[in-house]
C-alpha cells in the first residue's frame, strides 16, 4: 500500500508540473509546446485517475494525489520565478 500512495504522490507531482508548464506555455501562445505538454498531462491524469478507482482504497489515493498536485504546482511557479530572477540578472 505504501509503494502505491508513493508512486502517486510521484506521478502526481510531475503530472502537476508538466500541467502547470502547459499553462504557462499556452499563455506564451506557444503552441507545440503546449500541445505536447497537454497531451503528457491527459496521459498521465487518465491514468492515475483509473487506477484510483480500481483500486479498493481510493480515497487514500486521491487525497495522496491532491497532495502531490499541490507539490507540482509550487515547484513548477518556483522554478519560474527563478527563471525569471535570472533573466533580469543577466540583462
Amino acid at each position: 500500500m505504501l509503494i502505491k500512495i508513493l508512486g502517486i504522490f510521484i506521478f502526481g507531482t510531475i503530472e502537476t508540473y508538466i500541467y502547470t508548464g502547459w499553462n504557462l506555455s499556452a499563455n506564451k501562445q506557444q503552441k507545440w509546446l503546449s500541445s505536447l505538454l497537454m497531451f503528457v498531462y491527459m496521459v498521465l491524469y487518465l491514468g492515475i485517475i483509473s487506477f484510483a478507482f480500481k483500486d479498493s482504497d481510493s480515497t487514500l489515493m486521491i487525497v495522496d494525489y491532491a497532495l502531490a498536485c499541490a507539490l507540482g504546482n509550487f515547484l513548477r511557479v518556483n522554478h519560474e520565478k527563478k527563471n525569471k530572477r535570472n533573466k533580469k540578472r543577466k540583462n
